[in-house]
């Protein structure tokens, strides 16, 4: 269980600049979308519910925070095309 919560609380931490990194990607190349939102709100929500969720011991609630953390690419992939 604590290598689980370890993990979650990592990689959702670790997704923050990641996304950050590929929103300026997005805005740089395609200019403002709803991208912006997707990757500006998701990824730091993801790094707290991963935090609280190792500090806790809350299994769901680090689940939740992986999720949160993969969410964004497809999110951002289909209101892309979407809109375009």
């Amino acid at each position: 269980m604590e290598l689980f919560l370890s993990r979650a609380r990592m990689m959702s931490a670790g997704s923050v600049p990641v996304y950050l990194a590929l929103l300026l990607f997005i805005t740089q190349e395609e200019g403002w979308h709803w991208s912006f939102l997707v990757l500006c709100v998701l990824p730091p929500v993801a790094a707290v519910a991963g935090f609280i969720g190792k500090r806790d011991i809350r299994p769901g609630l680090a689940v939740t925070a992986l999720v949160l953390a993969i969410v964004p690419l497809p999110l951002v992939g289909g209101l892309e095309a979407l809109f375009q």
